[in-house]
């Protein structure tokens, strides 16, 4: 116990720290100042990204917008060709159903600066998502800032660090969370000026098109349908979560996961879960999965 306040003491004296040179550094003021000069612009997330790069450095950076359980709209990245058809071609065509930072949108969350092994599932990174999809995209550790925008859209910027860098640090995160609120209400200002958050009509979550959608998939392959909780479990299982933990959100025993799992990988006529995710990724572009709380 003593070891965990003073851990506490020492954190607490540590974003103080962190706080009190930020409130001495010119630079961060000078680069504060021309984020709020380029709000409405063109040019803002790109004067974003060099103010945050300060504070925390980072590779490279995607801007997705989320309205609920919607299809994400792509604002904004820096990312190469290559690059661009995996972050954010592929990732548009159904993995997005899996990431955690729109899973995370879908469920409520409005704003703040989290990591992704914050959000993610406790099994996450041994899914294969996350083996199959997630390591191609190359970021070694990945944090978002949540921002609000019009209409009820959600602003998610990742900021990634390829491999050939140390995950953000625990400093990192604390100094990023310590500018939060206030960058928050810039980026704010920013996203409810963008027209395509306006206009675009996010694909609505219709549980009954899921559905169709995923059994005509499986009717395609001569699978048998799956009932709409062998669906609720089918998609926790790709998210990366574990039987006790798709127990806990669904208010069962981690015995009738387990016998739901048996059930579902019959009809399926599979035998592993990279075979579950192979039969996803090449379900059509339309398919959802039934967004549970939690």
């Amino acid at each position: 116990m003593h070891l965990g306040i003073g851990a506490t003491v020492r954190d607490e004296a540590s974003a103080a720290a962190s706080g009190r040179r930020l409130l001495s550094d010119p630079e961060w003021f000078d680069a504060l100042g021309e984020l709020l000069a380029q709000v409405g612009s063109h040019q803002f997330p790109d004067a974003f990204a060099k103010t945050i790069h300060r504070l925390a450095p980072f590779d490279y950076t995607v801007s997705f917008a989320y309205s609920g359980p919607g299809k994400p709209l792509c604002v904004h990245h820096t990312f190469a060709p290559k690059q661009f058809d995996i972050h954010v071609r592929e990732y548009e065509i159904g993995p997005y159903l899996l990431d955690p930072f729109y899973k995370a949108t879908a469920n409520g969350t409005r704003s703040g600066v989290y990591r992704l092994s914050d959000l993610a599932p406790d099994q996450f990174y041994k899914s294969e998502y996350y083996k199959s999809y997630y390591v191609q995209t190359g970021p070694v550790d990945e944090i978002a800032f949540f921002s609000p925008g019009k209409d009820g859209w959600i602003v998610a910027t990742s900021l990634m660090r390829a491999p050939s860098r140390q995950n953000f640090t625990a400093h990192d995160l604390r100094t990023l969370r310590i500018v939060e609120p206030l960058v928050r209400r810039i980026v704010e200002m920013h996203w409810r000026t963008d027209e395509r958050l306006k206009t675009a009509t996010p694909v609505e979550d219709d549980k009954a098109v899921m559905r169709r959608t995923v059994q005509d998939a499986l009717e395609a392959r001569g699978m048998p349908p799956l009932t709409p909780r062998e669906l609720q479990v089918v998609g926790l299982v790709l998210e990366g979560h574990s039987s006790e933990s798709i127990a806990n959100l669904l208010g069962i025993s981690a015995g009738t996961v387990r016998i739901h799992r048996k059930n579902i990988y019959a009809k399926m006529r599979i035998s592993s879960q990279r075979e579950l995710f192979a039969i996803f990724v090449k379900a059509p572009a339309t398919t959802s999965w039934p967004v549970t709380s939690g």
